[in-house]
């Protein structure tokens, strides 16, 4: 009888500093070193440009959302003191919490994912700015509170930009707390 309460005992201290130590950990839900795609208002904004990480810094500057008249805008920046790199996303009507929108038409104004840069493969362009409006691509809304002004999502898309390359835009998140 001695040891089987011990053995009992035993067990349940196993079993339970396993699930504590399951609770507490907190992996990456991606290898690239991009932030998890939570859905808390973390103010996140990032993803793989050609397989290379871009996370956008937090603040209104270089982070914004909005939901206006069932109408998302979201958009974040990215750059150094040289050059600008900014997404935004656009989605008008029937926003829906888990709804996936196809982005395979650049009509403006809809649904689009879109870039504006001074920089182009060819180097920096000064003053010049290039927009570019991706051809194909979704938008998942995760998260769309309109409560506690939350909205969170992923996104993927493929964007010509003149004079180069397409660029291949993956495993997209953003997790805003807008105003």
């Amino acid at each position: 009888m001695k040891n089987t309460t011990l053995l009992l005992l035993l067990i349940i201290l196993v079993t339970t500093s396993i699930n504590c130590k399951k609770d507490t950990d907190s992996k990456p839900d991606n290898p690239y070193g991009l932030p998890n795609a939570t859905r808390t208002g973390a103010n996140t904004f990032a993803y793989l440009k050609n397989g290379v990480p871009q996370i956008a810094k937090s603040g209104i500057y270089t982070m914004a959302g909005n939901v206006t008249n069932d109408t998302l805008a979201i958009s974040a920046s990215s750059g150094d003191a040289n050059y600008f790199e900014r997404i935004g996303i656009t989605i008008r009507g029937n926003l829906q919490e888990g709804m996936m929108y196809q982005i395979d038409n650049p009509a403006p104004g809809y649904r689009i994912i879109g870039m504006s840069t001074n920089k182009n493969c060819l180097g920096y362009l000064g003053s010049n700015v290039i927009n570019s409006y991706s051809t194909i691509g979704s938008v998942v809304l995760t998260k769309l509170d309109k409560t506690n002004k939350i909205i969170s999502g992923t996104f993927n898309c493929k964007m010509p930009i003149p004079n180069c390359d397409t660029l291949n835009i993956t495993e997209g998140r953003f997790d805003i707390k807008y105003y």
